[in-house]
């Protein structure tokens, strides 16, 4: 959910207009140039170069900018001190399109300031950050058991809630089949599966969820199921996303019947013509009341060889994972797969594998649904 309410009170210098839909910008800069990824939401202030525009960007390209081009699509008519907000798309050959989510044209001065429409749905879930905390508290042991203990014996949802924390496996218990099994029923591909005829009769969590909230049964947690379907629905968007760009990008958060719940990213470039598939690299971060913070970033390549990093902030936790190498990789051996390395760090592993920066202060609504 986007939040800004200790800001509510303040009014723009100038209001923004939403012009999603508009044509593209198409821009000769590329995503490596400017330190940008596909999908990612930029905002910049116009300001007048010679005969052209320029897009100073704001956050963390801060000091980057982007001259646009000369002829502007119809309809998107911007000036000098406006701001402005873009959704970038990376394209095969590294150059990107700027997608226009709104732009703030001056008003006249005579004219008070119009309102400002409220951010679609699409906008929304953009502004949201990587880590899935929501999801992540929600998916933690005894949460939803807790919510299942409140449900009375005739609510609707509470078979489809039942069956999907029996089907939980244990972190002992995992499997390829069984973590197959869970990134069917986690709600992030459910649709998907539906329009190929293969999701009847599915107990996935995000319908679960819905069920809860549209019931109003569980109304004391609403605020953690509405951030959790939104932390589902923006790894989504993120996805579909990717399938556009340079990467495949893959996010959601592994159940455990007894254990924290284990963020899982998989990640993997798009084949260029001439060129090797591309790594496949799987990233995985959980905080276990056993064995403390984990990180673990995994590079598959050429189907059989593993490079594995893994960061753990407990010192006794490293020594047992270095006394642990060995069998680690005659496992792998036994799979078909080769360990071409494993370096294990005492420390924290990296936050987020993708660079996400919080919009600035008074440049959003507050926003509840």
């Amino acid at each position: 959910m986007i939040t800004g309410a200790e800001t509510a009170h303040l009014t723009p210098k100038t209001p923004t207009i939403y012009l999603e839909g508009k044509l593209p910008l198409v821009i000769e800069k590329t995503a490596a140039e400017l330190g940008l990824r596909d999908g990612q939401v930029v905002q910049g202030t116009l300001e007048s170069k010679l005969d052209t525009l320029r897009l100073n960007l704001q956050g963390p390209q801060n000091g980057t900018y982007i001259d646009l081009p000369k002829d502007l699509p119809g309809g998107l008519r911007m000036a000098s001190g406006d701001t402005a907000l873009f959704r970038v798309q990376v394209l095969a050959n590294g150059n990107i399109l700027l997608r226009p989510l709104q732009a703030a044209p001056a008003p006249a001065a005579s004219a008070p300031p119009a309102a400002a429409p409220l951010p679609g749905r699409t906008e929304q879930l953009g502004f949201r950050p990587p880590d899935m905390q929501g999801l992540a508290q929600l998916l933690r042991p005894g949460v939803l058991d807790s919510m299942l203990q409140g449900l009375s014996a005739s609510a609707p949802e509470l078979g489809a809630l039942q069956q999907w924390l029996k089907l939980r496996p244990s972190m002992a218990q995992l499997t390829p089949d069984k973590l197959q099994q869970a990134m069917r029923r986690s709600g992030f591909m459910t649709e998907n599966l539906l329009t190929q005829g293969l999701g009847a009769g599915l107990v996935d969590l995000k319908s679960v969820l819905r069920q809860l909230m549209r019931n109003g049964t569980a109304t004391d947690k609403d605020s953690l199921l509405s951030d959790s379907l939104d932390d589902i629905e923006s790894r989504q968007l993120l996805a579909n996303e990717s399938l556009n760009g340079q990467e495949w990008v893959f996010s959601m958060m592994l159940p455990f019947a007894d254990a924290e719940p284990v963020a899982l990213r998989l990640v993997r470039g798009r084949r260029q013509p001439g060129q090797d598939k591309p790594p496949l690299v799987i990233h995985l971060h959980t905080r276990n009341r056993d064995l403390g913070e984990l990180w673990l970033q995994t590079r598959i390549s050429d189907e059989t060889e593993v490079d594995m990093v893994m960061w753990a902030e407990r010192e006794d936790v490293v020594n047992k994972a270095q006394a642990m190498a060995t069998n680690l990789e005659q496992e792998l051996d036994s799979a078909g797969l080769h360990m071409t390395r494993l370096q294990i760090i005492h420390g924290q592993g990296p936050k987020t594998p993708t660079p996400y920066a919080p919009p600035d202060m008074g440049s959003l609504l507050d926003v509840q649904t």
